[in-house]
């Protein structure tokens, strides 16, 4: 089915792909299944882009978040259209809400302004997927613009993530992929002599998303999602 308000190519696709199985299995599958899907890699680690929408993911354990800011209006029939698409496949995602059930409302529907707006929730294949939608909100000195937030996570990662794993960590850093390098620097808590460790690498992605943490941390540019 597809809906009637068009979504980027690379969106219907990430959905299309979403389990446990394929884009979610370790960090080498999730970046793989990204870029087959349409999604160009940034410096910055985990992060992806496609048509004015970025997606912020890690490995640790394998999931993802995917923005979408803009006009209210324009973010909300794209937050419905990912909720149909998701709609039109029951027999693949079992459907729940501790809220409204906004998936079949109209852009400028007045529950919009009166409900409290939830997320609407999906789960199937191994995954969990979520999606909320927001308007403009004033976070402290800044204006938040309208947006959506569109989640997908494995079904067993425990609610309060995994555990800092410094072995690991150490492990991945010296004889990991490029790939599973890459997302160890955005890892949160990585040691600062690690994450200098990774700035060294010899492959130029890891080097430069290192270099990119490091500025962070130091207060070099603000982190766009917060």
């Amino acid at each position: 089915m597809t809906p009637v308000h068009a979504l980027p190519d690379a969106v219907v696709a990430l959905l299309r792909v979403a389990d446990a199985d394929t884009l979610l299995r370790d960090a080498d599958a999730l970046a793989e299944t990204l870029a087959d899907t349409g999604w160009a890699p940034e410096v910055e680690s985990g992060r992806f882009s496609a048509a004015g929408w970025d997606v912020v993911s890690s490995a640790w354990p394998p999931n993802l978040s995917v923005f979408r800011d803009g006009e209210l209006s324009d973010v909300r029939r794209d937050a419905l259209a990912i909720a149909e698409t998701l709609n039109a496949e029951p027999q693949r995602w079992a459907f729940d809400t501790e809220g409204p059930d906004w998936s079949g409302w109209n852009a400028d529907d007045p529950r919009w302004d009166d409900e409290q707006i939830d997320w609407l929730e999906w789960r199937g294949r191994g995954v969990v997927v979520q999606l909320f939608t927001a308007p403009e909100a004033q976070i402290g000195p800044d204006a938040l613009p309208p947006h959506l937030h569109l989640a997908i996570e494995r079904e067993d990662s425990p609610p309060e993530g995994l555990p800092r794993d410094a072995a690991r960590d150490r492990r991945v850093a010296a004889d990991g992929s490029v790939v599973e390098r890459w997302f160890l620097v955005g890892e949160s808590d990585l040691p600062d002599d690690l994450l200098a460790a990774l700035g060294a690498d010899p492959d130029q992605r890891v080097s430069a998303a290192a270099a990119s943490e490091l500025r962070m941390r130091a207060g070099g540019f603000d982190d766009p999602t917060g």
